[in-house]
């Protein structure tokens, strides 16, 4: 069986067609802006400037952005009197699978970065990361 053949997929989408709708859906989700949004999105509803602040290195504009184009594809809806937005079942389901993906590229960087050779702009298995796993901010690390 090849992938475009996944039996998991009972609705005859093909996401390697151009023309298909899931391809269009591919490409919104897997920005990398758009997927942090929906992972940080998953803990609840947040405010425009929680999000800001949750996805660390995100302009505004980019943000602004990334929240209308993931509110058109239906991933996300906004709450006008609070202010805040949160993911849609499809949204959540989706932010669920980038957890995992997250997971699988931290194990892969384990390998790398063990791999690599340590000298000028070699990465180190610390940059980034405080002791908790969550990702230092160069912003504030001043």
């Amino acid at each position: 069986m090849t992938s475009s053949e996944n039996l998991k997929n009972p609705h005859h989408f093909n996401v390697f067609a151009a023309a298909c709708p899931s391809r269009k859906l591919l490409n919104d989700v897997t920005r990398r802006w758009s997927i942090l949004v929906l992972a940080a999105l998953l803990d609840g509803s947040l405010r425009f400037g929680q999000i800001r602040e949750k996805v660390d290195g995100i302009s505004d504009r980019m943000l602004s952005a990334t929240l209308s184009a993931l509110a058109e594809d239906r991933l996300i809806v906004k709450d006008d009197a609070a202010g805040t937005y949160s993911l849609t079942e499809p949204g959540r389901q989706i932010a669920r699978q980038s957890l995992d993906l997250f997971d699988s590229l931290y194990r892969a960087l384990d390998e790398i970065v063990d791999r690599r050779p340590m000298g000028d702009g070699a990465v180190s298995s610390d940059d980034g990361v405080m002791s908790d796993g969550a990702v230092a901010s160069e912003s504030k690390a001043a």
